[in-house]
């Protein structure tokens, strides 16, 4: 018992030290630009408004995105803490029935991208945590469709292979460098001169799950050399 406070209490310190982190650059902008939206406001008391162009309405947009998804990520990146989840029951998941949900829920983002989001799927059927299978698939596909460039391609696939399940997610984007790949499963690493405001979680959070289901993620080159092929083997 007292093993087990332990390690909760240090999941908490972990969590909160990430959050503190990680909070300050998404959050400082915010404020910024919403204090000096309030001063031009109050400089004109007999008429205190405000008007914001377009480019303004979709920065701020931004901001609050990117909070939302950091304090998303980091709670997930909590509740994924293979430590903490040691103790809990495992329950038949149906990785079939998952990967199609998944499509289903980023077939709009591909969409707007005139991306190919696929499915390759065979029946199988795993011990695991259902709702930390969710987030990994999720996060692995958010990945794909968002650094794989407009017209690419995205394949979701499981089954088994030598008996063993499988759930995997490859792309056609411009992949990972073989030396990146271990250092991108690091909370808050982003390979450089990578495109776009991503938090450097969507990977660490899956490698957590991942262990909390004694494996690992695979992380490859994908066909003919290209984009980024991450697989899961259940293993236990």
């Amino acid at each position: 018992l007292f093993g087990l406070v332990k390690v909760q209490a240090e999941g908490q310190r972990r969590f909160v030290a990430d959050a503190a982190h990680q909070r300050r650059t998404p959050l400082a902008g915010l404020q910024a630009q919403v204090e000096a939206w309030a001063q031009a406001a109050n400089a004109q008391p007999a008429q205190p408004s405000v008007t914001l162009r377009a480019e303004q309405v979709n920065k701020l947009r931004k901001a609050t995105r990117r909070t939302s998804q950091l304090a998303n990520q980091l709670l997930a990146l909590s509740r994924a803490d293979a430590r903490t989840m040691h103790p809990q029951p495992m329950q038949r998941v149906d990785l079939k029935e998952l990967c199609e949900t998944t499509l289903q829920t980023h077939l709009d983002a591909a969409t707007a991208k005139r991306m190919d989001l696929g499915l390759d799927v065979q029946p199988a059927m795993v011990m695991g945590h259902d709702w930390l299978l969710r987030e990994l698939l999720g996060n692995l596909v958010d990945n794909a469709v968002k650094y794989t460039p407009e017209g690419g391609t995205v394949t979701i696939r499981c089954g088994e292979r030598a008996g063993v399940a499988f759930v995997e997610v490859e792309d056609d984007g411009p992949g990972i460098p073989r030396a990146e790949r271990a250092r991108v499963l690091e909370r808050f690493y982003r390979v450089q001169g990578t495109p776009g405001e991503g938090n450097g979680l969507g990977l660490a959070i899956a490698d957590e799950i991942a262990r909390a289901h004694h494996s690992q993620l695979e992380l490859q080159a994908g066909a003919d050399n290209r984009g980024l092929k991450v697989t899961l083997r259940f293993t236990g």
